[in-house]
């Protein structure tokens, strides 16, 4: 798969575990273990801190917002190590 990314593929790929925090290579089982807190602390910030209704538009756009804008900084922060910033 040519246009797979690291953690498609379960090469190594950076995260706040490695040595430097957040430049070294950590494993894929590592990231997948990363992946999963943060997904479980997302769950636990917009259900169960709080009230969040899915129905209201407000509380749905902010999730979404931060569903989007997270990743687009992380993407450029990871990017300088893997290529992805240079749209060669």
């Amino acid at each position: 798969m040519k246009n797979a990314d690291a953690s498609q593929m379960g090469r190594p790929f950076q995260s706040p575990f490695a040595k430097p925090p957040g430049e070294g290579l950590s494993s894929s089982r590592v990231n997948v273990l990363w992946e999963s807190f943060n997904l479980a602390f997302a769950y636990g910030l917009i259900f169960r801190v709080g009230t969040f209704d899915v129905r209201n538009l407000t509380h749905a756009g902010a999730a979404a917002a931060g569903g989007l804008l997270i990743p687009i900084y992380i993407a450029s922060h990871f990017g300088r190590f893997n290529g992805g910033n240079d749209p060669r």
